[in-house]
């Protein structure tokens, strides 16, 4: 090789590296805060629930797990509930919701479930004494 090809291959490959660590970068701003707009795409879906008398309102982004256990996004402190019990997720394009093995079943408009059931605004879930209402999907923010 001639002299200096080596120097030139080295600064190429410095470059090559520089310019992909700035891509990586590029949804970051200064200061390190995301860019607003890479925020507008999560959506957080909108969850009624009644168990014990009592209603709340939960706001949540996929995956959504629910079950009896605090690692659950949606906990529902109820023994006939599995730890981890069902989880509503994207599928094919749709919000649906699954059974996750557990031991007394999910309900969906008062039906077993068997697989994934695409969910609609106003579907109502039966999980152990809990019913909880989809009411939709809206923005994060």
């Amino acid at each position: 090789m001639p002299f200096g090809l080596d120097a030139r291959l080295a600064s190429f490959g410095l470059m090559l590296a520089t310019g992909t660590f700035a891509l990586a970068l590029a949804p970051w701003r200064a200061g390190g805060r995301l860019r607003d707009d890479a925020l507008v795409g999560l959506q957080a879906v909108e969850l009624r629930v009644e168990e014990d008398g009592r209603t709340r309102m939960e706001r949540a982004l996929l995956p959504i797990t629910i079950g009896r256990a605090t690692s659950a996004t949606l906990v529902i402190p109820d023994a006939q509930v599995s730890r981890l019990h069902a989880r509503i997720d994207r599928m094919y394009g749709t919000l649906a919701i699954r059974d996750l093995d557990s031991r007394n079943g999910t309900l969906v408009n008062g039906r077993p479930i068997e697989g994934p059931v695409a969910l609609r605004d106003g579907d109502e879930i039966d999980i152990g004494t809990a019913r909880i209402t989809f009411c939709g999907v809206s923005s994060w923010k």
